[in-house]
This record gives structure tokens, C-alpha cells and sequence, in this order.
């Protein structure tokens, strides 16, 4: 794996940590930005290692997550992604709780997990 690669999975994981620990917090706008971060490097770490373009956001809902979705046959890829938008518009609009969010980066840790996976690296959670 490129050090490109690993970068974005290092910081996948550490932003998807750090959304728990602000949501644990109570602060709910800093744990949805930062579990969206984890989706977007999760995003640029498979996009990187299979050559697929990923420089703008709309790249992540019309490139990334559909081939995503082909090459695992995992349909769930869908709404984990919807999620992990969901998550970057609460950043903006405030308007979902603490279960919310909490649900939505359950959905965004199993999103990161497949990318890894698809990487060919271990879960967030070994």
C-alpha cells in the first residue's frame, strides 16, 4: 500500500475515534464533521488504490460509493454513505440529536471498515 493510502486510513480512523469522543462530549456538530472526515479519507484510500478520480464531494456520492457498491455487492454501501452525507449537513444545519449522529457513525464505521477491507487492511477495531 502507498503511503498516500495509509494516510487516509490512519486519519479515517483517528477522525472516526474522535467523533465518538465528541459525541460522548455532547459537542454534536464537531462528531458529525468529523465522522464525515472519516468517510471522505476512507473515500480517497480506495479511490487512491484503484485509480478512481475523487478531488470534489460530488465525486464521493457519483464515483466512489457506486463502484464501491459493484465491486463489494454490498448494497448497504448506499445508505452508509447517505449517512456519512447526513452527518456533513448536520455540521452545517444542527438539526439531529446525540442517537441520531450515534446511528449515522455506526453506519460510517461500517463504511470505513469495508473500504479497509477492500484495501486490504485490517478493521478499525483490531
Amino acid at each position: 500500500m502507498s503511503e498516500f493510502g495509509g494516510d487516509h486510513a490512519r486519519i479515517a480512523a483517528v477522525f472516526l475515534r474522535r467523533s465518538r469522543e465528541y459525541l460522548a462530549a455532547g459537542s454534536l456538530l464537531q462528531a458529525s464533521e468529523k465522522g464525515w472526515g472519516a468517510a471522505a479519507h476512507a473515500a480517497r484510500l480506495i479511490a487512491g488504490a484503484r485509480g478512481w478520480p475523487y478531488r470534489m464531494h460530488r465525486e464521493f456520492n457519483s464515483v466512489v460509493i457506486p463502484r464501491l457498491a459493484a465491486e463489494t455487492g454490498q448494497n448497504r454501501v448506499r445508505s452508509w454513505g447517505e449517512s456519512a452525507n447526513r452527518l456533513h449537513r448536520n455540521f452545517y444545519n444542527d438539526d439531529m440529536d446525540a442517537p441520531q449522529i450515534a446511528a449515522h457513525l455506526d453506519n460510517v464505521a461500517s463504511l470505513v471498515n469495508l473500504i479497509r477491507q477492500a484495501a486490504g487492511l485490517s478493521s478499525i477495531y483490531d
